[in-house]
């Protein structure tokens, strides 16, 4: 098994990519730490995944909740071999009508990584592995989305500083990017089937594959940048969005003409 008797900790493992991750982390041999905000939820997802899974409720943004978390998962498993911080959100920003604490909610999802690293500096094993979540907005320049495009694109310069810190101790610090991804955070999870199942389309046809991406997809990159497979890797990303990036212009929707 690729993380066989491997200690991992997922912040915001609840639902979609999270949880996801918890579970191909957990069919590979892992012992699994997830975070979530609702205990009621996190409990459920607790007794879903079974015996190697520990929740514990603590919200990204909440630095003494999120240390205590870490340590006491450590103490459990004695010590970190990986850490996907996963947890984020995201606030619409458009110019002309964003507040300043707009902006400022968006940015923190940095500032949530930062300190969630830095707070498991202490239980992280020599070689461990730690996740960033990305995003291809980080590059892409969607209209009204200015503040979680900053935030995501800090990300990536956030792993480079970050895995320059912790080379000495061999801990590598690597991003996956999604691109749009089949969970319940897109809105037409709560639209009528016939137009969820037309944005779901629209949306996928932007890709080469001319699909969205699912959550277990984005959790085997996850997965194989947690494991030792990918000690090679430092510094680096790995961008799951279907070829929307790397080739729009083959894209269903870019050779119809359409936007």
């Amino acid at each position: 098994m690729r993380l066989d008797r491997k200690s991992t900790f997922i912040t915001g493992g609840t639902s979609g990519i999270g949880l996801a991750t918890a579970a191909a982390f957990l069919r590979e041999g892992a012992h699994v730490a997830v975070t979530g905000r609702d205990n009621a939820r996190l409990q459920s997802v607790v007794e879903r995944l079974g015996a190697r899974c520990k929740g514990f409720v603590a919200d990204a943004g909440d630095d003494a909740a999120m240390a205590e978390a870490l340590a006491a998962s450590a103490g459990t498993l004695g010590g970190l071999d990986a850490l996907f911080v996963n947890a984020g959100h995201y606030v619409s920003a458009a110019l002309g009508t964003t507040s300043r604490a707009d902006v400022e909610a968006q940015m923190k999802v940095v500032a949530n990584m930062f300190m969630a690293v830095q707070s498991a500096l202490p239980h992280l094993r020599e070689g461990a592995s730690v996740v960033l979540m990305g995003s291809v907005y980080a590059i892409m320049g969607p209209p009204g989305a200015g503040g979680y495009a900053a935030s995501k694109a800090a990300c990536r310069a956030l792993a480079r500083s970050m895995a320059s810190e912790l080379a000495p101790r061999s801990i590598r610090v690597n991003v996956v990017v999604p691109g749009a991804v089949d969970t319940p955070g897109w809105p037409h999870h709560q639209m009528e089937a016939n137009e969820r199942d037309r944005q779901k389309r629209a949306i996928g046809e932007r890709a080469l594959i001319n699909r969205m991406v699912t959550d277990t997809e984005v959790a085997n990159a996850v997965l194989f940048l947690a494991s030792d497979e990918s000690t090679g890797l430092n510094a680096s990303e790995i961008v799951i969005d279907g070829g929307t990036t790397g080739a729009l212009a083959g894209s269903p929707r870019y050779l119809r003409g359409e936007p």
